[in-house]
């Protein structure tokens, strides 16, 4: 093995452990209400472990920064119909973390998915494997264009999404939202890319061609079957999307039997989170919380918080 490959091989390794150890720090602090006062032993212990991740990632960094090849971006996986391999983690990340951010996770997801995109794209897909067979049949719809031009409208929501940035490589641990972001980001850049070529195809090309005096039917089938084949990979994609959004929100809202003693509650918004039983809650919090509570729908002993208007129940974000 040459020296530059072992180099590389530690510098992966250096960067891979103290991601980790940054996280595992980040979520230990917040999930005891912020960096800790030095008067409490526990605490202090706490900002000393901050206080040298701090010193370690200097010193990975200017490793990283000597002239080796820096650890590329991971590319997180994309799913085909199943849960977000890639995502289990962040439902594994302590439950007063998540608490924490629950609200600010949830309102990021929902920019990432403004309406159901998987079913835009599946209409649009539907719509355009129609207009193959009628080229093919030569029997073009004479409001053709007006269709192709309302379908173009409606697939533009998919590109409304926030504009995603490629995340540099993580020297320290990613915390919580940046987590969620990244993991959005990276569905994201992919959906909207595929949509947006898509889509200047449909008006640059198919449009242009099907609005010429003497339709050339030939040569519309094969421009309206790449976009099937383009809508077909973004309607995939819009899928692991979806996804990803739904781990966050099951991430920010499935509590049961999570250990929430140490969590600060106050000003956190509980409205929605399920529980049961074996949950935790601080224990000046415990009576407030069954006030709150109401059977869920999914049964099992599971209940979820609340916002009740009569006097014997506690509102729910207090």
């Amino acid at each position: 093995m040459s020296r530059d490959s072992a180099d590389e091989q530690l510098d992966l390794l250096l960067a891979s452990a103290h991601e980790q150890l940054g996280t595992v720090v980040d979520d230990g602090l917040m999930s005891s209400g912020g960096p800790p006062e030095l008067h409490d032993p526990d605490r202090a212990l706490g900002r000393l472990l901050a206080a040298v991740h701090r010193q370690t990632a200097a010193a990975v960094g200017r490793r990283l920064a000597g002239g080796r090849k820096r650890p590329a971006y991971r590319q997180l996986p994309v799913p085909r119909g199943s849960t977000y391999d890639g995502w289990r983690t962040l439902a594994q990340r302590p439950a007063a973390v998540r608490l924490k951010y629950r609200e600010d996770a949830l309102r990021i997801s929902r920019d990432y998915w403004p309406a159901d995109l998987v079913r835009i794209l599946r209409d649009a897909l539907e719509h355009f494997r129609g207009l193959t067979a009628d080229l093919e049949a030569e029997r073009l719809s004479p409001d053709a264009c007006q269709q192709l031009t309302q379908v173009s409208s409606r697939i533009a929501a998919v590109r409304a999404l926030p504009e995603s940035v490629q995340p540099p490589p993580a020297v320290v641990g990613y915390d919580y939202l940046e987590t969620v972001v990244n993991g959005l980001s990276t569905c994201g850049l992919r959906l909207s890319a595929m949509v947006e070529s898509a889509q200047q195809l449909l008006e640059s090309e198919l449009l242009p061609h099907l609005l010429e005096e003497d339709v050339s039917c030939l040569g519309a089938v094969e421009v309206a079957q790449d976009l099937v084949d383009d809508l077909d990979l973004a309607q995939r994609e819009a899928a692991a999307l979806a996804a990803v959004v739904n781990e966050v929100d099951r991430a920010s809202t499935d509590f049961c039997g999570a250990d929430l003693r140490s969590a600060d509650l106050d000003g956190v918004n509980l409205e929605g989170v399920l529980w049961d039983g074996s949950t935790a809650w601080p224990p000046e919090w415990h009576d407030r919380i069954w006030r709150a509570s109401l059977a869920a729908e999914t049964g099992s002993g599971v209940l979820v918080v609340r916002l009740e208007s009569h006097d014997s129940s506690v509102h729910a974000d207090i």
